[in-house]
């Protein structure tokens, strides 16, 4: 969620005042269109933009995406460091400024989704805010208000009295090879009874943005807090309460834009890990020496198990499917 002093600051922002019609206003920010949160974002790009070409430290310091996603950038732009980026967004910012934010990322904000905190960071640098008074900016709350309506809906008092705590998270890796990722998965409500779910990958980590327990099952999206990328989960929790063990999917795109289901097991610990400490690693199937009792567990049931991974296939037409299902047949 965005921190009210950020929000309030973001709506009355003389800047943005002829990014909105008239009519508009009236909707208030909460029921604007997506046509007006890209209207929005333009504007708020083209505003961060001039800030980082004068600014180059905003850059530098890594301080509006993360290292890996930079790298992304300079690999797709054919570009070698970040003086060719800042030379990038010289050549061309006012005409196609550079997308820091895009409409759909504040829409989501706008409507009670985490903010993830190098986007807080785009807003801040378009405020205007020095840098030093940015801590103090992100961490200011509307007494509770947001709280409440982030926990209005029934199921999350639900998830934080029977699913808070620390749990360790199993699934095999995506190209089926016989190692099994062991990462920690923690569920925790802050001071304002904010419900959050932090879990990681091997050197990737991520935070929920909306869950909720329907018809037995627990559902997750989960946003990875330094690459655009998210993903999902899937919990069969049925009726348990403070369950030790807990089966479901993750779900996500693979890097050739496959559907993919990865089957998950939580496992509850009973001795709390401190979570920024813990990371992900990896245990080969065949690893004998040095395991623990639910380690041994979860392996042997991971190497038993064929459908650990399920990807879709590629199609757009029923000729695809056709061409697909024969040669699935003749393989």
């Amino acid at each position: 969620m965005i921190p009210i002093r950020i929000r309030k600051a973001v709506e009355k922002s003389p800047l943005l005042a002829s990014q909105i019609y008239r009519g508009e206003i009236e909707l208030g920010w909460v029921n604007f269109t997506r046509t007006v949160y890209n209207r929005i974002a333009k504007k708020i790009n083209c505003i961060v933009t001039s800030e980082v070409i004068t600014k180059p430290y905003l850059v530098l310091d890594m301080l509006l995406f993360g290292e890996d996603e930079f790298q992304s950038i300079l690999f797709k732009n054919n570009l070698r460091s970040t003086e060719d980026f800042i030379a990038m967004l010289k050549s061309h910012h006012q005409q196609k400024p550079y997308s820091w934010i895009s409409g759909k990322t504040l829409q989501a904000y706008w409507n009670n989704c985490n903010a993830k905190e190098k986007k807080l960071h785009v807003l801040l640098a378009f405020l205007g805010v020095d840098i030093d008074d940015w801590e103090e900016w992100k961490k200011t709350t509307d007494n509770g208000v947001e709280s409440f309506n982030k926990n209005i809906n029934g199921s999350l008092y639900v998830i934080k009295e029977n699913f808070s705590g620390c749990y360790y998270r199993y699934f095999q890796k995506t190209d089926k090879s016989a190692v099994l990722i062991k990462t920690p998965f923690m569920v925790s409500a802050d001071e304002q009874e904010v419900v959050s779910i932090y879990t990681k990958t091997i050197g990737h980590k991520y935070k929920s943005n909306f869950m909720t327990i329907r018809d037995g099952a627990w559902y997750i999206e989960c946003e990875n807090l330094d690459w655009n990328e998210k993903e999902s989960f899937i919990f069969n929790v049925g009726f348990q309460i403070s369950p030790k063990l807990i089966m479901g999917v993750s779900n996500t795109l693979n890097r050739r834009g496959q559907a993919t289901a990865i089957k998950n097991i939580l496992v509850r610990q009973e001795t709390p890990f401190k979570y920024p400490d813990t990371n992900g690693l990896e245990i080969p199937f065949e690893q004998k020496a040095g395991l623990s009792t639910e380690e041994k567990t979860i392996i042997n049931y991971f190497r038993r198990s064929e459908d650990n991974i399920i990807r879709s296939i590629n199609c757009s037409s029923l000729q695809d499917l056709a061409i697909s299902t024969e040669n699935a047949f003749h393989l």
